[in-house]
């Protein structure tokens, strides 16, 4: 039986009632009362059980007045408390119920085609809401099962489309998260943080040789998340002295990232050689060079320490080398074989190389003939470096000597020069270009003393046919005291240049 039916029995057993007491089931009256009452009729009252109306002064029936009908839910007329009546067509899941009530949400009646559900209750908290709609996760009740609900499918703020709190680990980036890879592992590109992986976090990641968490180039662990090494460009403290970022030993810093120094057992820094050259002590002949002063040789000779190839080379790398006889080779590791001269260290900046000397002293100052004659020049080689009482000549041509300069002058018996000195600049081949001539040289430069002449003083040098002996003098005509052999000088009236009849000597540079 529907709940219209059981409406429709309810509003109909009064009208049953009604017919078995003998009532009119269309007025609720009982039997018609008589057309005439005698006049002296008086009120009685009816007895228990009794149908009859009631008679007499103040009843309803005293007037001719009928009493209201009974409103009955169902007969399709809105009457007493009720709401709505649509007759045969009240429904509990329609808009009027059948108890003549509009259907609203909390009822406890689902109005079909309007609400999802209704549970009798205006409560939120369980599956049917107060707007009669099914709890679901987005409609912004926080229902059963729900650990929140913002009304909205929007996963990166605080709660998710699944009414879940945000947190890292669920997969899903939230508020405050880089990243959210749903697991705690910390090998990976997201942190158990939620954070992207980089170098510095202190965890180590794929690619990270190492993660200290700080950004301290001095420790083991670089910030570019590298292990520290020798040749990473930063200086290890307490394990590295040095680090300049390259594997050369030929600066500052070793391979070893060692400071480099001068007893290491290596080429380092500026040397040339192992622990000699440049900053160094000098090496030794036969080591490697860059500069003449690199070499205890005081000649860098091709790249190598050698015998330097003349007096001025030796000066040039060992400025502080004394007056003496050394051994040179013209050549470097050439042909030649090495030999001794003497060496002008003072005079005109030094550098000067002694290859003629007359063994005139000042208490023997005569020439002619005193000094072996034709053997005597720059072809010819006569005496000895240690004998200052015998005329010396050196071999120029025959040992390949090279030279541009010419220094000349007195000497007092010994190879130090006294009174007037003169320097002249020649040609570079000027052995080869005069080997069996003389060679003018005009008015050379004083360099101590001076002729008193001046510019009236005139020099020849070299080789001529005679046999005088070497000699400086002033003379006229051709008669210069040149022999065959050469490194002979000679003046025109040189007034006052004190060199006529005096021992004399030769250096070239």
């Amino acid at each position: 039986m529907t709940r219209i039916e059981l409406s429709r029995l309810l509003a109909f057993m009064p009208i049953v009632a009604a017919c078995a007491s003998g009532e009119d089931p269309t007025t609720g009256f009982g039997p018609p009362m008589a057309t005439t009452m005698p006049a002296t009729a008086t009120m009685t009252t009816p007895t228990e059980g009794s149908t009859e109306p009631t008679t007499g002064p103040g009843s309803d029936m005293s007037s001719g007045a009928m009493e209201p009908p009974v409103p009955m839910c169902g007969d399709g007329k809105v009457e007493g408390d009720e709401e709505c009546d649509r007759g045969g067509d009240n429904d509990d899941a329609g808009e009027c119920t059948a108890g003549c009530k509009l259907a609203v949400c909390g009822d406890g009646l689902v109005l079909a085609g309007v609400e999802a559900c209704d549970d009798g209750n205006l409560d939120d908290d369980d599956d049917c809401t107060s707007a009669c709609e099914a709890a679901g996760c987005g409609d912004g009740i926080v229902g059963p099962g729900e650990a929140c609900d913002d009304g909205n499918m929007t996963d990166t703020d605080d709660c998710t489309n699944a009414c879940a709190l945000a947190v890292c680990g669920d997969g899903i980036v939230g508020p405050g998260e880089a990243c959210d890879d749903g697991n705690d592992d910390d090998d990976d590109a997201c942190t158990a943080m939620c954070k992207s992986a980089t170098c510095g976090d202190g965890t180590l990641q794929p690619g990270e040789e190492c993660d200290d968490g700080n950004a301290n180039d001095g420790d083991a662990c670089l910030d570019t998340c590298l292990n520290a090494e020798c040749g990473d460009g930063s200086v290890y403290m307490g394990v590295e002295e040095c680090d300049d970022a390259n594997l050369s030993n030929l600066d500052d810093c070793t391979v070893e990232c060692k400071v480099s120094t001068c007893t290491d057992a290596i080429q380092s820094g500026g040397e040339t050689d192992i622990d000699c050259g440049g900053t160094c002590k000098a090496c030794n002949k036969g080591k490697n060079c860059v500069a003449d002063k690199d070499c205890v040789t005081g000649a860098c000779v091709n790249g190598s320490c050698n015998l330097p190839t003349n007096c001025k080379q030796l000066k040039s790398g060992l400025p502080s080398t004394p007056n003496g006889v050394y051994q040179i080779d013209v050549d470097g590791d050439g042909p030649r074989v090495p030999f001794d001269v003497y060496c002008e260290m003072t005079i005109d900046g030094g550098g000067w190389t002694l290859v003629g000397r007359s063994r005139n002293t000042p208490s023997a100052p005569g020439c002619a003939d005193s000094d072996g004659g034709g053997s005597f020049g720059w072809r010819a080689a006569q005496g000895s470096l240690a004998d200052d009482a015998s005329a010396y000549s050196l071999d120029a041509a025959g040992k390949g000597l090279q030279f541009t300069q010419v220094l000349f002058g007195d000497h007092a018996g010994s190879k130090a020069f006294a009174g007037t000195i003169y320097r002249h600049t020649v040609i570079a081949d000027f052995v080869d270009a005069h080997i069996n001539t003389h060679y003018y040289i005009g008015e050379p430069t004083p360099i101590q003393g001076a002729c008193a002449g001046g510019a009236s003083m005139l020099s020849w040098m070299g080789f001529t046919g005679n046999v005088d002996t070497f000699h400086f003098r002033d003379v006229d005509g051709n008669g210069f005291g040149l022999t065959g052999s050469g490194w002979r000088t000679c003046y025109d009236t040189c007034v006052g240049g004190d060199l006529n009849g005096k021992p004399g000597q030769i250096f070239v540079r």
